[in-house]
């Protein structure tokens, strides 16, 4: 009798299944036991943490040192303008700092980088995107490497989070205020992202990751007579802070796929974790912050995309095309990924990256398969269902405020949302918000396919140089960072544009989202919950948000996917009645 055991080792299928599965279970794991934490911070509650002690005393040294009130409540229009003036300033040192990189202490000889390809940079760690159209380290100096790339990689984590609490406070509070963005940025920093930060680059140092402020390292490979120069750096800092922030920028060109940056299985694990962490302890915290079913319907809809697009990916990578079925030793597509860290492992990896607006990459991207690229492309085109480190909840706030309007209409019942009416002001910037991330990306997707001068520096054939467009406006939109290639992105035309699509889809969204929450903000919530509204935490609720991200965030780019993605499957598995 054939023992489970056996049929698991024997079947890679089910074995590289259950590896997709133990991936997402970890990371449900570790977001659900975060979530109290995450919970007493969206409260305000932060002295009744742990980490008060310390956090509080550095909050307190800064907020003295700025001479700052963190009593003094802000509105909307005081909040985002100090959000975005605090994040210009920071853009417009890191363009200075680069641009005199090589004056400055910690400085290479190959440090060379185009104004365009700095500002690309620059705007991209500050958006939270990290879009890297440079792929070798010795672009950027040491102190570039540790002070502005890492520097913009917390800030904008910072700024992302700070942004969630002031919205989740717009919705618990009718007193018109969203808080303080300095006291909030504080918070963030010091409470969350800097002390998971530390914890992440022990761990990390302790399994292999390097961590020194040395450019390089000369080694003799075996079976060579001369030696070759390595890049290194502050790795392990920059790795943990990549995840933990959802930043996604990696050191290495190859990124996650880099040995030195993702050793073996186990940082594999960790690196998923960090970036996984937060985004999810966010959502988890909303069962304890409002009704313990609304939050489970939320983490439900989103589990299952989540699994969806996982397990579609891998099966899509496992099987393959025809072409490659066909070869006589066929261990699944295995182009563009690592053989050390397996298949199912980089597959899972890469469709958290993109659930998540995280961006890191365990592999070339544009070697995947037309269905498993377009599993990549249902999540960045959804802006990243779970989001980055904060600007995730907002998200799905959007379409939650969309859906019950809409299903109230449909069942004749009164559009409310936490006991709070919803308007015609409130669906109006929702609906503004879901509509502007698909124009940010078809508009520039559309005027660069009729551009021949930038349509010559591309490799492929024409449905794939859709996809590949596709993916680079929706990875710029969706402040993912992942990047598919295959065409010549280190040009100006590309680092402008992409600046700009990275600028609209931060702060613009960001700008209506909280302006969305000043109007939940001057809404007081009713004591008694009335039978006139709909039930928010019920499956068929669930089931409606899931029909509204699909049809509203989905459908708009189904002719684009029948010209790309699907047009390549099609003709890879021998569908087309007309090549």
């Amino acid at each position: 009798m054939i023992s489970i055991y056996s049929l698991i080792d024997s079947n890679r299928e089910i074995s590289g299944l259950l590896i997709v599965f133990f991936y997402i279970i970890i990371a449900l794991f570790f977001g659900y036991l975060i979530s109290g934490f995450i919970r007493k911070i969206y409260l305000d509650q932060e002295e009744k943490t742990w980490i008060y002690p310390v956090s509080g005393r550095i909050v307190n040294f800064f907020e003295r040192f700025l001479k700052e009130d963190k009593n003094r409540q802000m509105d909307f229009k005081e909040y985002f303008l100090n959000l975005l003036i605090f994040n210009f300033f920071a853009g417009l040192i890191g363009i200075i700092f680069i641009y005199f990189q090589n004056y400055l202490p910690y400085s290479h000889a190959n440090n060379h980088m185009t104004l365009s390809l700095i500002v690309n940079t620059v705007v991209s760690f500050l958006t939270n995107t990290n879009l890297e159209h440079f792929s070798n380290p010795f672009d950027l100096s040491i102190l570039s490497w540790t002070f502005v790339i890492t520097g913009l990689m917390f800030l904008s984590a910072g700024t992302g989070f700070a942004a969630s609490m002031a919205f989740i406070r717009a919705i618990l509070n009718d007193n018109g205020k969203l808080g303080n963005f300095y006291h909030d940025f504080l918070i963030s920093i010091f409470y969350v992202i800097f002390p998971l930060t530390i914890l992440f680059t022990v761990i990390l140092v302790l399994s292999g990751v390097p961590e020194t402020l040395s450019s390089y390292i000369n080694v003799l490979p075996i079976g060579s007579n001369s030696a070759v120069r390595l890049p290194l750096g502050p790795v392990a800092t920059l790795v943990s802070i990549k995840g933990v922030g959802t930043n996604g920028g990696g050191f290495y060109g190859a990124n996650a796929a880099y040995p030195l940056g993702n050793p073996n299985w186990f940082t594999n694990i960790v690196e998923y974790v960090s970036f996984m962490l937060v985004p999810l302890g966010s959502v988890f915290s909303l069962r304890l912050i409002f009704d313990k079913r609304f939050g489970n319907m939320v983490i439900g809809v989103l589990t299952f995309i989540f699994v969806f697009t996982s397990v579609v990916a891998f099966i899509a990578e496992y099987t393959g095309i025809p072409a490659q079925s066909a070869l006589a030793l066929y261990t699944g597509n295995m182009a563009g990924k690592d053989v050390y860290l397996g298949l199912s492992e980089s597959t899972v990896f890469q469709v958290g990256a993109v659930f998540t607006s995280t961006g890191a990459s365990t592999g070339g991207i544009i070697d995947y398969t037309p269905i498993g690229l377009m599993s990549l492309l249902t999540n960045l085109v959804l802006n990243d269902p779970l989001g980055g480190i904060g600007t995730g909840i907002i998200n799905i706030f959007t379409y939650i405020i969309f859906t019950v309007f809409i299903t109230s209409l449909m069942v004749g019942k009164l559009p409310e949302l936490m006991n709070i009416r919803i308007g015609s002001k409130e669906m109006k910037y929702s609906t503004l918000s879901l509509i502007t991330h698909p124009l940010i990306i078809l508009i520039p997707l559309g005027i660069t396919l009729i551009i021949p001068a930038v349509m010559h520096t591309f490799y492929n054939g024409f449905s794939s140089n859709i996809s590949d467009l596709l993916y680079e406006f929706s990875s710029s939109a969706s402040n993912n960072g992942s990047e598919a290639g295959g065409f010549l992105t280190n040009s100006p035309y590309f680092n402008y544009l992409d600046s700009l699509i990275m600028l609209l889809g931060r702060y613009l969204i960001m700008g209506i989202q909280l302006l969305l929450a000043q109007q939940f903000a001057f809404k007081k919530p009713k004591m008694i919950y009335e039978k006139s509204t709909i039930d928010t935490g019920s499956f068929s609720f669930g089931f409606m948000l899931l029909a509204v991200i699909i049809m509203v965030g989905l459908l708009s780019y189904i002719p684009v996917f029948s010209l790309g993605t699907l047009y390549d499957w099609a003709r890879d598995f021998n569908f087309l009645v007309i090549p």
